[in-house]
């Protein structure tokens, strides 16, 4: 069984992937420090296809509530891991 940490990075290096994905960008030309996932070039089709996949992915279901608080990596991290727990 993975420990939170474990847990976190598996999340991070999946939403990073999927993020390469929806943006047809190389996993390294997206800074792992990135301050804000607002200055990525999403449109709002991308954005969607973004949550779309990560729900499908972890098998959960994000609101429109919970991406208004995202401003960065480690919050889609965070909120992911958080709703990941909850479903147990």
């Amino acid at each position: 069984m993975m420990d939170g940490s474990d847990k976190k990075k598996k999340i991070y290096e999946d939403v990073m992937r999927i993020l390469s994905e929806t943006l047809e960008l190389s996993p390294e030309d997206i800074p792992e420090d990135l301050s804000s996932y607002s200055s990525l070039p999403f449109d709002s089709l991308q954005l969607y296809e973004f949550v779309i996949d990560l729900e499908e992915e972890y098998k959960i279901k994000i609101s429109d509530e919970a991406l208004d608080g995202i401003k960065n990596i480690g919050d889609v991290v965070d909120l992911v891991y958080g709703l990941t727990e909850n479903n147990g």
